[in-house]
């Protein structure tokens, strides 16, 4: 199987991938409580639970990203391999 993506490009969306997990988990989890600075203000969304439930579902989205560019870089690392014993 050949990678779809070079071995920069996965790592570089992987390293994105956990930045949007952990900035995406925080804001999920602040909604749910409702924090006071997120829900209490004059621009506060209608239904913060709902909110919390739009980030927690773009946590896994992005979970999966850090999947599959793991696997991307896998396959790059395992690519790389077979060309120099070919050689």
């Amino acid at each position: 199987m050949k990678p779809i993506f070079s071995a920069g490009n996965a790592t570089c969306c992987s390293i994105l991938s956990v930045f949007g997990v952990i900035i995406l988990g925080t804001l999920s989890f602040l909604f749910s409580l409702p924090a006071e600075s997120l829900t209490h203000t004059t621009n506060d969304p209608d239904d913060p639970a709902e909110v919390a439930k739009a980030c927690l579902y773009a946590t896994f989205f992005y979970a999966f990203m850090i999947l599959f560019c793991g696997c991307q870089s896998w396959l790059n690392k395992r690519e790389e391999r077979a060309q120099i014993q070919l050689r």
